[in-house]
Order: C-alpha cells, then structure tokens, then sequence
C-alpha cells in the first residue's frame, strides 16, 4: 500500500526575489587619500634612503682612513721582503760561484749591476730577482692579474 501522496509547496510567504541587478562594487581611497598615502610612503622611503647613504659614506671614510694608515706599513713590508730576497739571491751567487776565481758577487764581469745613487730603491730586473725560483712563481707574481 502506498503512503498518502504529499506535494511540495513554497513556504509560507513565497521565495525571496532574485537579485539579478549588478551592484557597483564598494569604491577604494579618493584621490586625496591615494596622494597622500603615496607621499607619505615616498617621504619614509627618502629619508631612509637618505640615512643609509650617511651610513655608507661614514664607512667608506673609514675605510679609507684605515687604508691610507695602513698604506706605509704595507710599503715598508714589500720593501723589506724584496730586499730580503735579494739578499738571498746574493748569497745563493756566493754560494754557486765560490770556485769561480775573480768573481765579485753583485757584478757582471767586473761592472756593477746595481747602479745605485744614495737614497734610492734599486730597480732589479724580475729575472733577476725570481732568478731561484720558478718560472711559474715569477710569471704569476709578474703577471698578477691572472689572479684577480
């Protein structure tokens, strides 16, 4: 047996209207609120920019205040080192050339290599001076910029 036939109705009152019609969405800042926002960030982001512009050229002061005190010591130590290599380039001519009778270490048969007036750095050829070591050890002190 069936149960009793029941229809579907709309509820009391009817459905509510459809709502078809576009709705403008809710508008953002005026112009005066943009202008002023935009303003606002531009002068924060400035005077930031501003203060680390300070900040860097007080570093870069620094920086250069260290290197140009550090810059005489740094001298005198490549002066040092050179003329300690030269010294050991004149005792190892001492040692290679002991048996030759007449050599004078410092000269080319007999003439002076170093013409040397007062007070001044000799310059020495750089085959000279990496004479005892490697030509790869004298090329790449030469030739620094392979390195950097």
């Amino acid at each position: 047996m069936a149960s009793n036939f029941r229809q579907d109705m709309p509820p009391p009152g009817g459905y509510s209207g459809i709502e078809w019609a576009r709705r403008a969405p809710r508008r953002g800042f005026g112009g005066y609120a943009t202008f002023g926002i935009y303003a606002g960030i531009s002068v924060v982001g400035l005077t930031l920019h501003y203060f680390s512009l300070q900040n860097r050229k007080k570093d870069e002061l620094e920086m250069r205040e260290g290197r140009i005190a550090i810059h005489p010591l740094i001298l005198a130590e490549r002066q040092r080192m050179f003329l300690k290599q030269l010294r050991k380039n004149r005792d190892e001519e001492n040692e290679l050339m002991k048996s030759v009778p007449g050599w004078e270490t410092g000269t080319l048969w007999g003439e002076p290599v170093y013409h040397n007036l007062v007070d001044r750095f000799p310059w020495v050829n750089p085959e000279e001076y990496f004479a005892h070591a490697s030509p790869k050890d004298m090329y790449d002190r030469i030739y620094e910029k392979r390195h950097h």
